[in-house]
């Protein structure tokens, strides 16, 4: 979503609650009662995700996006971290990224964070609502404002939407989180992970999705993988470079291949 007042993203707001279908209930309702199904509710300044009652794996926590709240945000990445090194990012080389996945957008984040302009997709509308929700407060916060401006945010498959203002070149990285199976019901997956994944499912079209990125402009492309999976599409990364729970898989974009 491309920078907006926050009364212009306030009557954006009204309009993708309307679109989204899910039902809007106060705190107290959530607390006392939790519906059976999932539920929005706002609180504590932010959109709230809440669960449905009666599930163990999701607990009755919600799923709330900020970035303004953990100092750890506030902060830029290293350039020693793997996704930093994964992106090929220099002391003086911020490429533009195009995340085709955002998720609930914290590689986004990372990269905005290194000075980075950054072109996120969310293609999942509730993901996408919540998503647009925190990074408009963390435009609005001195901050985390800087970081949350180079981030431009597109509720749509890039495939079938494509901004004119977005011209990908030789130096741009292309970024991939596709959706894995979970593993089962772990302790190690967090909670707002757990929601995340019974909302979005599995990617089924990742290796289409990933086919037409490769096909674009481009000096590489990155894909975030479980460290045993199999590399996207069967594809045979340049290097990978793991990193305890995560493996990224880098595809470099062959020099003859520049001009087509």
């Amino acid at each position: 979503m491309p920078a907006a007042s926050a009364d212009e993203y306030g009557s954006c707001q009204i309009q993708e609650l309307r679109n989204l279908s899910i039902p809007i209930i106060g705190t107290e309702e959530v607390l006392d009662v939790q519906p059976d199904h999932f539920v929005l509710t706002h609180s504590e300044g932010c959109w709230q995700l809440f669960p449905p009652k009666g599930i163990d794996i999701f607990g009755r926590h919600s799923l709330c996006i900020d970035f303004v709240q953990n100092a750890r945000f506030n902060q830029p990445m290293a350039l020693r971290e793997p996704l930093a090194k994964a992106a090929g990012l220099r002391a003086n080389r911020r490429p533009m990224v195009i995340d085709l996945t955002a998720g609930l957008g914290r590689d986004a984040w990372a990269l905005a964070s290194t000075g980075s302009t950054v072109f996120a997709f969310e293609r999942h509308p509730l993901i996408h609502f919540l998503l647009s929700d925190a990074l408009m407060r963390a435009r609005l916060d001195s901050k985390t404002h800087d970081i949350a401006s180079r981030i431009h945010l597109y509720g749509s498959d890039a495939r079938a939407v494509w901004p004119d203002t977005i011209k990908p070149d030789e130096h741009t990285v292309w970024l991939m989180d596709p959706m894995f199976p979970e593993r089962q019901k772990s302790a190690l997956v967090k909670k707002d992970m757990r929601i995340f994944h019974e909302l979005v499912g599995a990617d089924a079209d990742a290796d289409a999705l990933f086919a037409w990125a490769r096909r674009q402009p481009a000096n590489r492309y990155v894909v975030k993988r479980p460290p045993h999976a199999p590399a996207l599409a069967g594809a045979v990364p340049a290097m990978s470079i793991s990193s305890g729970r995560v493996r990224f898989d880098c595809y470099i974009k062959p020099a003859a291949s520049l001009s087509q």
